[in-house]
């Protein structure tokens, strides 16, 4: 930043999001033709305010990241 440059402002927000899922449920998706099932590890959730959307990401057994919004989602 160039000296008498000034930053933008950040906005503050408030949002409340109700998450269907839970750590430790198992789901099951399809992949590439094959159907999966794997455990709930964390949950990301993304938003964008500039789309007034948001979506949840599972991480599945420690490492996979699903997006709930690319991928069918059934809980076992």
């Amino acid at each position: 930043m160039k000296k008498g440059e000034q930053r933008d402002k950040m906005t503050a927000i408030k949002f409340k999001v109700k998450c269907p899922y839970e750590i430790g449920d198992k789901v099951k998706f399809e992949k590439a033709g094959k159907i999966h099932v794997m455990e709930i590890t964390d949950i990301l959730l993304e938003i964008s305010i500039k789309h007034e959307r948001h979506k949840f990401i599972l991480e599945l057994d420690g490492w996979y990241q699903l997006d709930t919004e690319m991928h069918e989602v059934r809980f076992m």
